[in-house]
């Protein structure tokens, strides 16, 4: 069901929604209560300030903006009785490998430098 929502979450944010400060968001995972009744909705922004916090935070407000009309379309796409409660999240995981791969490649260039002295 997580998926399905996922990818219905995806497709509206891209068709349904009009809001601008959600054009540039990825649903990166979606985490379902066993009940159905919440689902925690991670996401991730692209653009020019993809981890700029007041970026995010505009984001953030326009999924919110969007949430009841998500909900409605979500529940009624997948013919589901109940709305789940939608509940956005940044995903930093995205940020996290960045990080890592970035202090990776810095120790590969120094391994290089001291491998040429």
């Amino acid at each position: 069901m997580a998926e399905r929502i996922q990818a219905e979450l995806a497709s509206l944010l891209i068709h349904g929604v009009k809001d601008p400060r959600v054009r540039n968001v990825v649903i990166t995972r979606v985490e379902v209560s066993p009940d159905l009744r919440a689902a925690k909705v991670y996401f991730t922004c692209f653009g020019e300030k993809p981890g700029d916090a007041a970026e995010i935070e505009n984001v953030q407000e326009g999924l919110e903006r969007a949430k009841g009309f998500l909900q409605s379309k979500v529940a009624s796409q997948l013919q589901l009785k109940r709305a789940p409660s939608l509940m956005f999240q940044i995903d930093s995981r995205l940020a996290e490998a960045e990080n890592i791969e970035r202090l990776l490649r810095g120790l590969r260039e120094e391994n290089r430098a001291g491998d040429e002295s």
